[in-house]
């Protein structure tokens, strides 16, 4: 009996592995997940250069979870490796204004004003890494009372989103 019941769980196991499906982080490890296309299908042109903007604005309730949309920014990235494009030809920035604005606050002051560490230093860090522009809105950022001394190192302050945006659309950038 001892012997059938463990028969029986190592079945499950296998049955249960078989439909787990692998996650794929090309660029971003651990981020942005990414699942395994093992089917023909239509993929971007790896000869040519992907300008994309990705606007953050949505107000996060929990402070102490990583801002969702930072995920989504880090599978676009993913995506685009994943698909066969070279790194040298996405060219990505990040737009973060209104709600979203507390995401790039420094640790210390991330801490200050809510209590715990950002959890978002990391993906932010990341994102970077993989050559993506992080801009963060000067106007949110004046209305929110955060001084660019208060906001995470290697994130840009720009005049206002429109601008920002109006200018990347100027450069050859797309919105997602």
């Amino acid at each position: 009996m001892k012997r059938l019941f463990i028969l029986a769980l190592l079945s499950i196991t296998n049955i249960c592995t078989s439909f787990a499906q692998e996650k794929l982080f090309p660029v971003i490890e651990g981020i942005g997940a990414i699942e395994v296309v093992d089917f023909e299908s239509v993929k971007p042109d790896p000869n040519q250069t992907y300008k994309l903007i990705d606007e953050l604005y949505f107000r996060q309730e929990d402070k102490e979870k990583i801002y969702g949309n930072l995920n989504y920014s880090a599978r676009i990235v993913n995506a685009h490796a994943a698909a066969d494009i070279p790194k040298e030809n996405l060219k990505m920035a990040i737009v973060i204004f209104s709600g979203a604005t507390p995401a790039i606050l420094s640790n210390t002051e991330y801490k200050k004003r809510f209590g715990f560490d950002n959890p978002n230093i990391e993906v932010l860090d990341r994102l970077m890494a993989a050559g993506v522009d992080i801009i963060v809105c000067g106007q949110s950022m004046v209305k929110q009372n955060i001084a660019p001394d208060l906001v995470h190192k290697g994130v840009i302050h720009a005049f206002s989103r429109i601008t920002a945006t109006s200018d990347l659309i100027r450069k050859g950038y797309n919105t997602l």
